[in-house]
């Protein structure tokens, strides 16, 4: 764990922490703390915590000193504001054990605390707007192995060290799993907490995350300043019964949108890193959909291969195939002429077209299982 006058929500995460993992699968509990000055360090001896001044302030560096004394084979990292769900060691340590190329494994975590930020994140979930593979350092059961083979925490960019983290597993051939049905708590004191966070990151980012960086257009960075689908916001009114939340809601994107849509010296766009576990997913059930298109002269049918082309090489198709249905909001991503159902001259092609859906699509995929 990392801490840094952490106090307020200490109290809240050790003992959610003591109820998810038994004692007996603990070998070592450690904290590095940033230079507190409130009762962060009292309050972590008082739950039995090992505490190491950090040599330098900054959750990378943190971590990376509390992995010099990890001696396990597996260790968990939390942040100091995780509310952890009682069930998340016994989910995670099966998911990271089940196969020697998981890396990660680790549940969602969803605001709590303020009734402001609980509200955008419970309607955010319950509409799957919240991709069940979104990954972070802070309830992450690590294979110790995996992290130190890649480096360990990066410090290339503080505000990113999950992100690059990440993508260093995956050029090793580890997967990143996300058990997107186990919540945990990331509390927030209040709605200004949240902004000033928000405020420091951007400060701190020497990189912005997109699925496609270079799609810098004026409508989209339009709309991202006027928050976005204002549908999104009428329902999470609606189901919180809080007016303040479009309020809040507005403020909080209006300072994201302003910062995207402004150049900044020093800082630059990188691509999510693809999660290739989920890609052959996504590819094998695509495949596994194929039909094969009746020639002419075999009977009328709606998905006869008169006038229907492949949609990569545009030669006359045999087979067509589905984009599954359970990985919500990949529709809207679809590229012009390729529907639900698309059209191929084979497998191969149909594997490239599948790609580059995903790819396209993939900060907005929703597999319905982990």
């Amino acid at each position: 764990m990392w801490t840094y006058n952490s106090a307020n929500s200490l109290e809240k995460s050790l003992p959610s922490i003591e109820k998810a993992i038994d004692r007996e699968n603990v070998c070592h509990k450690i904290a590095v703390d940033g230079g507190s000055s409130d009762q962060s360090r009292t309050i972590l001896d008082r739950f039995g915590w090992t505490v190491k001044e950090a040599q330098r302030k900054g959750i990378p560096y943190q971590a990376n000193e509390a992995l010099t004394m990890v001696d396990t084979p597996f260790f968990a990292a939390f942040e100091h504001d995780i509310i952890l769900n009682p069930k998340w060691f016994d989910r995670t340590s099966r998911i990271v054990e089940s196969d020697d190329r998981t890396g990660a494994a680790q549940g969602l975590r969803l605001y709590v605390g303020s009734k402001t930020m609980r509200a955008f994140e419970a309607w955010m979930y319950r509409a799957k707007r919240i991709p069940a593979w979104s990954f972070s350092i802070d309830n992450t059961l690590f294979r110790t192995e995996a992290v130190k083979r890649a480096g360990g925490f990066p410090i290339e960019d503080p505000a990113s060290a999950d992100t690059i983290l990440r993508k260093n597993l995956f050029g090793l051939g580890y997967r990143w799993i996300t058990d997107s049905a186990l919540l945990s708590g990331h509390y927030r004191k209040d709605f200004l907490e949240q902004f000033k966070h928000q405020v420091k990151l951007f400060e701190l980012a020497r990189y912005y995350w997109s699925s496609s960086p270079q799609d810098r257009s004026v409508p989209r960075r339009f709309i991202s300043l006027l928050g976005g689908n204002p549908t999104h916001v009428l329902g999470m009114a609606l189901q919180s019964s809080m007016l303040r939340v479009p309020i809040a809601w507005y403020i909080l994107r209006l300072q994201r949108g302003l910062y995207l849509a402004f150049p900044h010296e020093n800082k630059a766009a990188r691509r999510v890193p693809m999660d290739l576990w989920y890609l052959t997913y996504f590819l094998k059930t695509v495949l596994s959909s194929r039909l094969t298109l009746p020639t002419a002269g075999e009977g009328i049918d709606n998905l006869a291969s008169t006038g229907k082309n492949c949609a990569w090489c545009g030669q006359s198709a045999g087979f067509s195939y589905s984009v599954p249905r359970d990985w919500g909001n990949i529709l809207p991503k679809l590229h012009p002429g390729v529907g639900r159902r698309f059209f191929a001259c084979s497998d191969s092609h149909a594997e490239r077209i599948a790609e580059k859906i995903f790819k396209d699509a993939f900060e907005y995929v929703t597999p319905s299982h982990s």
